[in-house]
């Protein structure tokens, strides 16, 4: 798990409810939330990784404006923080906000590739590349990545069960896609 456990625990439960998963589309969407993103280093990281797992809560308890909010100020106080971006996003779909969910979705995939472009070898950041792109309606762009992720990734078993199972997980996504709504 990335540098962020608590958040994607809370938001994994969120995506289960929300999308009525199966196992293996579970396993696919907690993946989509995991990170390799760096553990808080200072009080400013933290206050931000704490603003997210509350949002995350908020996300299951299904209070969607307090999700936002969180991660909003979770976003103003670190804007490189790209998994409360899609937090935001997710929220704001759920509120039917489908323009700032796009937004942040966007702002999220950003980031995503930068931390791919530092770190190439890191097969993570193509996956949340694949689940950004899907979660923005881009089917096309991200199953034509996931193809080149299978050739650069062979070994990755996340890369090769959506690659697998794309169909099926796109589906799983859905009620969190900008064009849900």
């Amino acid at each position: 798990m990335g540098g962020y456990p608590d958040l994607y625990n809370h938001l994994f439960g969120v995506t289960a409810h929300v999308m009525k998963i199966t196992p293996l589309i579970s396993c696919l969407a907690l993946a989509a939330f995991s990170s390799c993103a760096p553990a808080p280093h200072d009080a400013t990281s933290s206050h931000s990784q704490q603003l997210a797992s509350e949002s995350a809560l908020a996300m299951k308890a299904k209070d969607y404006s307090k999700a936002q909010a969180l991660a909003a100020e979770a976003t103003n106080i670190d804007p490189q923080f790209a998994e409360a971006w899609v937090g935001y996003g997710m929220a704001s779909v759920l509120l039917g906000q489908t323009n700032r969910a796009r937004e942040a979705y966007e702002r999220a995939l950003a980031l995503h590739q930068a931390r791919h472009r530092q770190n190439p070898s890191d097969a993570n950041q193509v996956f949340q590349q694949v689940f950004l792109l899907s979660l923005l309606g881009r089917s096309g762009e991200a199953e034509a990545l996931l193809k080149q992720a299978r050739i650069d990734y062979p070994n990755d078993r996340q890369i090769a069960m959506s690659a697998t199972n794309f169909a099926e997980v796109q589906h799983s996504w859905k009620g969190l896609n900008v064009d849900s709504k």
